[in-house]
């Protein structure tokens, strides 16, 4: 008992050269609670520290920060608080890569300061005038980019440029952490319906757009692609590395420009005012990529990271790692079938539930089944075709949801539990409309209409491709496509009607395994 709060100390597994760790034991001129010592670097890394100074929760070791360009990521969960006035803060860093982002930031005030410089990072250009482009704009130009935007759909530029000179900028409310909800602003340097006003000097192009909004854009954007350009699509699937090769094969096979596809959407976000607020609900923590061309990715990884400020970014295999990978039709399609796994013509439900707070266990087995197959397919695949991938690139469902909305999961216990208790899941009801005496499944609603032959479809037809059975999905599908006067799957295969309305590889006219892993 004499040594009570004199002595303390903690272990650390260092596993590799390239990471360093902080233990800073310090006493405290004025006390100090752990909680208001976290709630202050919070403070400090969502504002005048933001991509310097970084923060994590989870239980992790130092190759967990391989990559993070911040200088110093504070972990909270490793700190001690012997007393008010007596304090071991741990803090980590990736002594090469956050040195150099370091370097580059210095390289870059002093070419500011000496006028040969006006902006700082690079140029990047924004497609669309959606809730992603609403979020990405500020965020982007608060980095040190300058933004430019490129929205071709009907008046959407005259409207965006009016509303953000009438705002003074696009605002956002950033509820990432509740706990420290926070507003900015940014501006765009130009906004035009025309590629050749704000395409040419993009170093980034970013499709955050619906992936039937795709084709149109990369049409819009091809002759005015700067050498060297990337083209980010976010979310990667729905076949858009099937469209990209189809309209941009020449400048990809030429080295022109690379487009990466990436999983998750980053952004949670929607759209408060048209031009003016956006509000943020998350901004994912892990990024899995692919490209086209396939060795491009590590650069476009890197790039990414850069522009996320210091996120992971894992550059996986062959693009079809992508198109395999977890999104909304691993998540939606369970949870739906849990709901009108039941439905038939005529019933009617007493109401319209939460969808992600009402999660069940019944969801989670639909959605771990799901998960399941989606798996067996892409491990299949790299067992065939060495040197499509690894096996374990794909994550499971928890495990994804977990490390994407790092931070904001309350009760990580049950993969129900996590969804229940994301901050990024809050108050979303589910596609349904209202008749009389209740509710009914809207399936003209985005859930039906994109997540089943756009996601679901992908994952049935490269499984069809890959000789590997898929009884859940087949069972989800069919179930479903009879109500939205469709038929995709047909005796088993993705071979009905109205399979050129998917975006499977099919679709494109894929009918090998070896077709479908063509770079």
């Amino acid at each position: 008992m004499g040594l009570n709060g004199k002595l303390t100390g903690m272990a650390f597994r260092v596993p590799t050269p390239d990471v360093s760790v902080v233990d800073l034991t310090c006493r405290l001129e004025k006390p100090a609670k752990y909680e208001d010592i976290v709630t202050a670097v919070k403070e400090a890394a969502h504002g005048p520290m933001h991509g310097i100074l970084d923060y994590t929760n989870e239980e992790v070791v130092s190759t967990d920060f391989v990559g993070c360009a911040a200088s110093s990521i504070f972990d909270i969960s490793a700190g001690i608080a012997l007393t008010d006035n007596f304090v071991k803060l741990v803090s980590w860093y990736d002594n090469e890569w956050g040195y150099s982002n370091r370097l580059v930031d210095l390289a870059i005030h002093m070419a500011t300061e000496d006028g040969n410089k006006t902006r700082t990072r690079g140029t990047v250009c924004v497609a669309g005038a959606g809730n992603a482009a609403h979020a990405f704009i500020p965020y982007f130009s608060s980095r040190g980019f300058e933004v430019t935007v490129f929205a071709n759909f009907k008046d959407e530029a005259e409207r965006l440029e009016a509303a953000i000179k009438e705002n003074g900028g696009i605002e956002v409310l950033d509820r990432c952490d509740p706990s420290n909800v926070r507003r900015y602003k940014g501006t765009p340097s130009r906004v035009s319906k025309n590629a050749a006003d704000t395409v040419p000097q993009a170093d980034y192009i970013i499709c955050a757009l619906p992936s039937f909004a795709i084709p149109d854009v990369l049409k819009g954007v091809k002759p005015h692609l700067k050498q060297g350009a990337i083209i980010y699509i976010m979310p990667g699937q729905g076949g858009v590395d099937f469209v990209a090769k189809e309209v941009l094969g020449d400048e990809l096979r030429a080295g022109r420009v690379s487009v990466a596809g990436m999983m998750p959407m980053p952004l949670n976000c929607r759209i408060l005012e048209f031009g003016k607020n956006v509000e943020l609900a998350a901004l994912k923590a892990v990024y899995d990529l692919a490209s086209v061309p396939t060795k491009d990715a590590p650069r476009c990884a890197e790039a990414l990271s850069l522009l996320l400020a210091g996120r992971r970014v894992n550059a996986i295999g062959n693009y079809v790692g992508i198109a395999l990978h977890l999104g909304n039709p691993s998540v939606h399609p369970g949870r739906l079938y849990s709901l009108f796994g039941d439905y038939e013509e005529g019933k009617v439900y007493p109401e319209n539930p939460l969808f992600y707070e009402g999660w069940d266990n019944t969801s989670s087995e639909w959605g771990q089944k799901i998960s399941d197959e989606r798996l067996k397919i892409w491990e299949t695949i790299c067992k065939k075709v060495p040197g499509t991938g690894e096996p374990g690139q794909l994550p499971d469902l928890k495990t994804y949801l977990e490390q994407i909305y790092a931070g904001q999961v309350a009760d990580g216990s049950t993969l129900a539990s996590v969804i229940r208790t994301c901050d990024g899941f809050k108050g979303f009801r589910c596609p349904m409309k209202q008749v009389e005496g209740g509710w009914i499944p809207d399936f003209t609603n985005r859930y039906f209409v994109e997540d089943l032959p756009e996601g679901f479809a992908m994952y049935k037809g490269i499984a069809d491709l890959a000789g590997v059975e898929t009884p859940t999905i087949d069972r989800i599908m069919c179930h479903f496509q009879k109500f939205m006067g469709k038929e995709y799957i047909k005796d088993g295969k993705l071979a009905g009607a109205h399979v050129s309305e998917t975006k499977s590889p099919q679709r494109f006219g894929v009918t090998s395994l070896e077709q479908l892993l063509a770079d």
